[in-house]
């Protein structure tokens, strides 16, 4: 998996990230930036869906109950 990741970041920046003399000093803190940031990023975008679901779930269930409180 790490050799994965390296692969991906050493085709994007064109440098040879297995290798520490190739890589300068701020580049393992802007992996950490990129990768927090794609993290972040999917969790947010997870627990957001969940919160439309179950939005949309509860205004199913309150439609229904006020459509039999009618009758």
């Amino acid at each position: 998996m790490l050799d994965f990741i390296l692969s991906i970041f050493s085709t994007i920046f064109q440098m040879n990230m297995r290798n520490h003399h190739d890589i300068p000093f701020a580049m393992p803190l802007l992996m950490a930036a990129i990768t927090g940031y794609i993290i972040g990023f999917v969790i947010l975008s997870w627990i957001m869906r969940e919160h439309e679901e179950r939005k949309l779930k509860e205004t199913a269930i309150a439609a229904q109950d006020d459509s039999h409180s009618n009758i």
